[in-house]
C-alpha cells in the first residue's frame, strides 16, 4: 500500500473490452483521469461531444476509498475501487472494480451507460505508476 491511497490508482488500467483508464494523481484527493476506447479517447454526447480526456476525479477518505470520474453531468461518474492482490494469487494483476452512478431521475444519462461496456474489473496493464511527483 501506498502512503497516499491516492496514489494506489496511479498508472493504467484496462478492461477486456478494450477499454483504458490513464490515472494520474495530481494531490491527496484529486486526479486526473483519461478514459480510452479501442486507443482513443471516447466521446461523450451528453456532455457536446468533449473527448474523455483530463476528466477530474475525486478521493474523499470521508465517503470511502473509491475514487469518483466526473463525466460530465451532475451526478453522472464513473466509479473505481482499488482491489488489493490476493496473496494466494500472486500472479494476478492489480485490479479496480468499476460502477457508473448516476441520478435516477436523469432518463438522459441511461442511453450512454450501455458506452461502458459491462462493467467488469480493469486490471493493471502497466508496471510504473505515474504520481504527481513524478511529472509536476
Amino acid at each position: 500500500m501506498k502512503l497516499r491511497w491516492i496514489d494506489n490508482y496511479a498508472g493504467t488500467w484496462g478492461d477486456a473490452e478494450g477499454r483504458t483508464l490513464i490515472i494520474t494523481p495530481r494531490s491527496d484527493t484529486i486526479a486526473d483521469v483519461t478514459l480510452l476506447l479501442d486507443g482513443k479517447p471516447m466521446f461523450r454526447p451528453w456532455c457536446r461531444n468533449k473527448p474523455t480526456e483530463g476528466l477530474r476525479a475525486t478521493y474523499s477518505p470521508a465517503d470511502g476509498p473509491g475514487l469518483d470520474i466526473e463525466l460530465g453531468g451532475p451526478g453522472f461518474s464513473l466509479n473505481v475501487n482499488y482491489e488489493f492482490v490476493d496473496p494466494n494469487l500472486p500472479e494476478e494483476p492489480e485490479s479496480l472494480s468499476v460502477d457508473v452512478s448516476r441520478y435516477e431521475s436523469d432518463i438522459a444519462t441511461e442511453a450512454f451507460v450501455r458506452l461502458f461496456g459491462k462493467l467488469e474489473r480493469y486490471k493493471r496493464i502497466d508496471v510504473a505508476k505515474v504520481t504527481d511527483t513524478d511529472n509536476p
